[in-house]
């Protein structure tokens, strides 16, 4: 009670609360702005992401064409290097093919 009291005493009964001219007059207008510019923010989020996403499907598939190219001489090179290395090991066709009918 003691507090109300005081606020009656300071302000009377006139409402402390003021807004600005012609608020309620230009509020539909400036939320109708709000929305405009959430509406824009929203796509150019929506066109951000799509260009993002194309870009790293991109980025990808040129990696992995990349990677896909460059593992390729190296199969090649596979044969190649069995062959050397039994040369080196001075094995000939002959002991691979007892090798292999005793195996079975």
């Amino acid at each position: 009670m003691n507090e109300e009291k005081l606020i009656m005493d300071r302000f009377g009964n006139e409402n402390p609360f003021r807004v600005p001219k012609d608020y309620f007059n230009e509020f539909p207008q400036r939320i109708m702005k709000r929305i405009e510019r959430q509406r824009r923010r929203r796509r150019i989020i929506r066109w951000s992401i799509a260009a993002m996403m194309t870009g790293c499907i991109l980025g990808a598939t040129f990696v992995f064409n990349n990677f896909k190219q460059q593992n390729l001489p190296l199969e090649a090179d596979n044969s190649q290097y069995i062959e050397d290395a039994l040369d080196y090991s001075m094995i000939n066709n002959m002991e691979i093919a007892t090798y292999l009918t005793e195996a079975e």
